[in-house]
């Protein structure tokens, strides 16, 4: 979590980290490191925080322990933390993910690498670019937006396609899983879906169309289920059987698409999820099949 410190006597400088950082204590002797410009300068062990010169704190907790946390703070620059924390301030007003350090940091981390390939003149290369934008268009368009703070702050251009990868960053702190690894498992999953339903009922979906967005959605919220553990489950099967009984089709396929997930995570499918997935097939196809002219 992001703080903002107010109480200099309650906060004792621990460790000069650098200019701008320093590893302090607060009042319960929680260990944090404050980010300021000139906050750590001409500071030693035991002195109080000058709280005027503070603009972000990060305290160390069980995902972020103090010695990586300084690691990370101490090899990322101020400007990068500070482009980062208003791309994070954005992600909350536009897409409503929490500003918290988990989100911050690895945004921060990112941004350090490629304002370095941008002064470099070096590019990258980013998977799964087409698929981002049709299937995250709200995460892209923030992403887009942060790579214009990340210049404006960072006084860089960097690549435009530098959107892609703040997007998945954003993508994936809407689950559990730490890294952009689930993320990036996630929209390889959702594009092989989407090809399984194409071949099984020989059509061709519009990725950029509402109902192809409905059924993102659905997926995502599946996903989201999976990595907490709260899949919907019944006891009573009859669920299942109905929507076998009145969309077969569409049934078959949902078995094929658990199995992509099943595969993807590590896990298996309720019943009750499962037909879920055949209703929205179901769905989708239908919608799909009835936008087509005769």
């Amino acid at each position: 979590m992001v703080h903002v410190m107010t109480q200099a006597h309650e906060m004792i400088i621990k460790r000069v980290i650098g200019n701008n950082a320093v590893l302090a204590l607060d009042e319960n002797d929680r260990q944090f490191v404050a980010l300021g410009r000139g906050v750590g300068f001409g500071s030693r062990q035991g002195d109080p925080i000058d709280t005027k010169k503070v603009e972000q704190v990060f305290l160390a907790s069980e995902d972020a322990a103090s010695s990586r946390l300084v690691e990370v703070l101490t090899e990322t620059p101020l400007e990068c933390v500070r482009a980062a924390a208003r791309i994070a301030d954005n992600a909350n007003e536009r897409l409503g993910l929490r500003v918290s350090q988990s989100l911050i940091l690895p945004l921060a981390d990112h941004l350090h690498f490629a304002m370095q390939r941008a002064v470099e003149g070096t590019t990258m290369e980013f998977p799964l670019q087409w698929e981002v934008r049709q299937l995250y268009p709200a995460e892209y368009a923030v992403g887009q937006e942060g790579v214009r703070i990340a210049d404006e702050v960072m006084k860089v251009h960097l690549d435009p396609a530098e959107a892609v990868a703040l997007a998945m960053h954003l993508v994936n702190a809407q689950f559990a899983t730490p890294g952009v690894g689930a993320a990036m498992q996630m929209t390889e999953t959702i594009a092989r879906i989407f090809d399984v339903i194409e071949k099984t009922f020989e059509i061709r979906l519009d990725r950029y169309s509402m109902n192809a967005a409905r059924f993102v959605t659905h997926l995502r919220y599946v996903f989201a289920r999976v990595s907490t553990d709260k899949q919907i489950s019944d006891p009573h099967p009859t669920l299942f059987d109905a929507i076998s009984h009145a969309h077969p089709e569409a049934m078959a396929c949902a078995l094929k698409v658990r199995y992509l997930i099943e595969m993807a995570f590590k896990t298996s499918l309720t019943a009750d999820e499962t037909a879920y997935l055949g209703l929205h097939v179901a769905r989708l196809v239908m919608d799909v099949r009835e936008a087509v002219p005769d």
